[in-house]
């Protein structure tokens, strides 16, 4: 029998059916955070390269920004928490057919060797920023930037306590305007075991999601972008994109 031809219109909505499905599907949603748990003792989120620097994100969050990127069209990405370099690359890649116009990497630790790495392989519209996300001084040089954009996208990726990210959103809170996203990474911890072989501070009861969740219920100025995370399967990111919209 001949495959039934479809228009994009329908496949469109046969997607966002299946992944309202999928969403709902308690049993998935079991096995995801079971399998990640189990994958996250092999540490696989840091298996994972772009443009030879280490990435830190799985692949479905790597393919998931760059959709984002590609619907809300910030000019300004700000990426608190360089790690190795990868997720800058990886904007810088998709500067080249977007309108990003500026990309600021943050972070307290920033070694001779990797800014050498990166100097070879990034554009001039990267800024590499050595300091705390929430010391006055460096949140003013990024506000200054910042104001010079339309619209921003940040990640949050650095100290994962709930305190350190709690002071994050409510200082970056002063420089967003409405329709600008921040994503609030590694909220799978609050869905996951904790893992005894990567040892950290933050767990269960003091995470990410648990800092958004304090932050969403006193800021009925954002949004949380539920349906973001409804095809999420091995996600470091589970409901953490949230909307400025007031």
């Amino acid at each position: 029998m001949k495959k039934k031809k479809i228009t994009k219109l329908q496949f469109l909505k046969n997607a966002r059916k299946h992944s309202l499905a999928l969403k709902n599907n308690k049993k998935i949603n079991q096995l995801r955070f079971k399998l990640y748990a189990k994958s996250d003792v092999h540490n696989w989120c840091y298996q994972h390269f772009w443009l030879g620097e280490p990435i830190l994100q799985t692949p479905e969050d790597i393919i998931k920004m760059q959709d984002i990127i590609f619907k809300e069209k910030p000019e300004i990405i700000i990426e608190i928490g360089v790690a190795w370099g990868g997720m800058l690359l990886f904007y810088d890649t998709l500067a080249r057919s977007l309108p990003i116009k500026k990309i600021i990497g943050l972070d307290i630790f920033m070694p001779k060797d990797l800014k050498n790495r990166l100097n070879s392989k990034i554009s001039n519209k990267i800024k590499l920023i050595k300091g705390s996300s929430i010391d006055e001084k460096i949140f003013a040089k990024i506000s200054k930037i910042r104001k010079n954009y339309k619209k921003c996208l940040i990640h949050l990726d650095s100290d994962h306590t709930q305190e350190h990210v709690l002071n994050e959103l409510n200082l970056y809170d002063k420089t967003l305007v409405k329709g600008d996203i921040v994503i609030v990474g590694d909220t799978i911890i609050n869905y996951i075991p904790e893992n005894k072989i990567r040892i950290r501070e933050w767990n269960r009861n003091n995470n990410p999601k648990t800092a958004l969740d304090i932050f969403i219920k006193k800021n009925k100025k954002y949004k949380l972008l539920k349906e973001l995370s409804n095809n999420l399967l091995l996600s470091n990111n589970i409901k953490s994109h949230i909307k400025k919209i007031k």
